[in-house]
């Protein structure tokens, strides 16, 4: 699980679609990212959850542009090596403030959005990649609390999530 801080700058949405990964884009309010989830450690160095089910390893990997109002970026997935996952994601995003987010192997990764800040998790099947990114997001406001004004109505938004085929 990791944050993401990316500084906002202004350019259009990118496209939405490729062959080997794919693109997302999604639109956020333009509130300043300011957290870093402190495992960012273990998502980018490790970069994977192990090889249990693997014949052979599978590496993917998101890569994102801050576009001011929204996030745009690319997920390659089902790569024979990091460098090429790294390489297609950063090819596919499109702008030249792309970077990669988030590298993983042999598993499931998503990325979540919660006021411009980007959170990430893995896991061994799609439901737990995303349950970890959600949890490194933290909980959405009660909506009781937020009708009452002692709570921002601010909700995180899955941007993408995607498994490697030999995932659990």
């Amino acid at each position: 699980m990791v944050g993401v801080v990316v500084p906002p700058c202004h350019d259009r949405e990118a496209p939405a679609s490729t062959i080997l990964g794919e693109k997302f884009s999604m639109h956020l309010s333009r509130k300043t990212a300011t957290g870093v989830v402190a495992s960012a450690a273990f998502a980018l160095i490790s970069g994977g959850m192990g090889t249990a089910n693997a014949a052979e390893d599978l590496y993917g990997a998101m890569a994102v542009s801050d576009q001011g109002d929204h996030w745009a970026g690319s997920t390659a997935w089902n790569a024979h090596d990091q460098g090429t996952a790294d390489a297609e994601a950063l090819r596919r995003c499109g702008h030249a403030n792309c970077t990669v987010a988030l590298r993983w192997s042999n598993g499931c990764a998503a990325l979540v959005d919660r006021d411009g800040t980007l959170y990430t998790g893995l896991g061994y099947t799609l439901a737990d990649a995303e349950h970890n990114a959600f949890a490194a997001a933290g909980p959405d406001p009660n909506p009781l609390m937020v009708s009452l004004g002692s709570a921002d109505p601010s909700t995180a938004q899955l941007l993408d999530s995607q498994c490697t085929r030999n995932a659990g």
